[in-house]
């Protein structure tokens, strides 16, 4: 049965456009410089003139969007599918992801001196967690996952390797999300830093591990 792809595409779409419907509302308002980062105390600490900022909120979105478009295509194997619904909501993750942080920009541009950083970690939590629920399901490929020389080297192992790893950036994801909200902002992101490292060392050692486990078995054998 084909899958009905048109509510997440109109949802890229929607994403796509709000950072410059943002802009364009906001821009008689907007200062001459905008933030466009934050250091660790939730400050802004790097700028861009006003007349650049479109590259942010309208460049930037489309290019991930346009990139997420054509990256299936590039896949020597062609088991990377554009067509199917979990590669249609990562895309949308990805380009919802850098639109809310081009709106971010915009907000503390207006609002100067009112960001606690808490709004970016818990964004970055969430979007942990639902890139670890669509590792669950990625099939083996060259472009999204927990891409290890033995990963890519076996199908068996990239299956256990991703059911795993979905499961623990998931959980990690939601914690860093919860954690945002309670703790201090200097320890979110000593926490952020764990969280995010933690399961990616983790992911390569037990990929190797799988793969050794399955190479004794067949040798074995």
């Amino acid at each position: 049965m084909k899958q009905n792809l048109l509510p997440w595409q109109l949802l890229t779409l929607l994403a796509l456009l709000a950072p410059t419907l943002y802009l364009l509302y906001a821009w008689p308002q907007l200062p001459a410089q905008i933030p466009t980062h934050f250091g660790l105390d939730g400050r802004a600490n790097d700028y861009t003139g006003r007349g650049n900022i479109w590259l942010l909120t309208s460049a930037l979105p489309l290019g991930v969007a346009v990139l997420f478009t054509v990256l299936p295509r590039f896949d020597p194997k062609q088991r990377f599918s554009g067509e199917g619904l979990n590669f249609q909501k990562l895309r949308l993750l990805f380009v919802g992801l850098v639109s809310v942080l081009a709106c971010y920009c915009l907000r503390m541009a207006l609002q100067p001196g009112t960001a606690s950083g808490r709004g970016v970690d818990i964004l970055v939590g969430l979007f942990l967690a639902f890139m670890g629920n669509y590792l669950t399901t990625v099939q083996p490929n060259y472009f999204i996952g927990i891409r290890t020389p033995w990963t890519l080297e076996s199908p068996a192992v990239w299956a256990r390797t991703h059911r795993v790893g979905g499961v623990l950036f998931c959980i990690s994801g939601l914690l860093l999300a919860g954690l945002a909200l309670v703790l201090p902002v200097a320890w979110v992101h000593v926490a952020l830093l764990v969280l995010v490292l933690g399961p990616a060392i983790f992911c390569y050692a037990y990929s190797y591990a799988v793969y050794r486990r399955l190479a004794n078995a067949t040798n074995a054998a």
